[in-house]
This record gives structure tokens, sequence and C-alpha cells, in this order.
């Protein structure tokens, strides 16, 4: 796995407002010191979470992946 790719990750229930469950997220810093940590970026196919600061849009691709417009949600790192 590399920084950059986009994984399927399972992210856990939340009493918050992030998002959890089986989604799309982009690794942003793997193997770091060899700690077994994963820092990710999670995404969303719902573009109204553009209006949100710290976030950015992503079109699909072959090399992405995905198969709708989504937006990588940076705030929630």
């Amino acid at each position: 796995m590399d920084r950059g790719d986009v994984l399927l990750v399972g992210l856990p229930e939340s009493d918050q407002r992030e998002e959890k469950g089986n989604r799309p997220a982009i690794a942003v810093q793997t193997d770091v010191a060899n700690s077994p940590m994963l820092m990710i970026v999670p995404i969303t196919s719902s573009l109204g979470a553009l209006r949100f600061p710290f976030t950015v849009r992503i079109e699909p691709s072959e090399q992405n992946g995905l198969t709708k417009p989504s937006v990588a949600m940076v705030f929630q790192l």
C-alpha cells in the first residue's frame, strides 16, 4: 500500500458526525517508523460535503477506482 492509494476501509460507529461503515478512503501516510498505524482521509459520494472547509472533489478514474464524483474530507483526518 502506498500513499495516495484509494482503499476500502471499515470505519467504526461514532456518536459524532464522522463517516462510518465501509467506505473508500485515501491513504495519506503509511509505514511511519514501522508503525502499524495508517492515516486515511475518508471519501464520500455526497457532493454536499464540499460546503465544508478542507474538502477536495475527486473525479472517478481507472486509476482511483471510484465510480462516482466524490469528496475527500480532509477535515476528518
